[in-house]
């Protein structure tokens, strides 16, 4: 299924996508079909990330001119609320979006929609975030994620030669986010949205 206007306007936007994950484990729930304690601690984890991206990120003057020169403004981030990439990204990308005029960003819950997830999968797999940048008419201008390319070729590399347990790996991938500090996200969402 490819996304259209119709489908679109029945997505969370960004605030009602936060309530509701807030919401969902305030009950001791997560998004997804598993809703186990690991995930439910993924899930604390997240929003943890996403309370200190929005209180703290900054979005930088080139990023904003791209984003406002683009003549793409309808966004939409796929992910759920367990994803720790998400935790680190969405909320530059929210930031991003709520300074930009004229940009829609919504959010869709990959497990609820498999049958456009299965259009944005990366080597196979169906990682998140992926954030798609549509233009008036809904065509697909272009898509970007599951993450920036260091963390990303961090993560095949762990797949390749899994010597580092999940966990720990979480842990390594972590303080790359917060020492690169968005830079390499900034920098790569220029490119993206020029």
């Amino acid at each position: 299924m490819k996304v259209n206007k119709v489908f679109y306007d029945t997505l969370f936007d960004f605030d009602s996508y936060h309530e509701h994950i807030i919401n969902l484990f305030d009950h001791g729930k997560t998004t997804g079909s598993n809703q186990s304690e690991a995930m439910l601690n993924y899930t604390k984890l997240s929003l943890a990330r996403m309370r200190r991206g929005l209180k703290t990120f900054k979005c930088n003057p080139e990023l904003l001119d791209a984003a406002t020169k683009s003549n793409h403004k309808n966004w939409l981030v796929i992910s759920e609320a367990w994803c720790g990439d998400a935790g680190n990204i969405i909320p530059l990308i929210a930031k991003l979006a709520e300074q930009t005029e004229g940009v829609s960003l919504k959010v869709m819950l990959r497990d609820e929609h498999p049958e456009v997830m299965k259009n944005y999968l990366t080597n196979g797999g169906s990682s998140i975030p992926i954030f798609i940048a549509f233009d008036d008419d809904f065509n697909e201008v272009q898509h970007w994620g599951p993450r920036p390319k260091p963390a990303q070729d961090m993560v095949m590399e762990n797949k390749k030669n899994a010597t580092i347990p999940h966990d720990e790996f979480a842990i390594l991938l972590q303080k790359w986010y917060q020492q690169d500090k968005t830079e390499t996200l900034q920098k790569e969402l220029i490119d993206y949205l020029s």
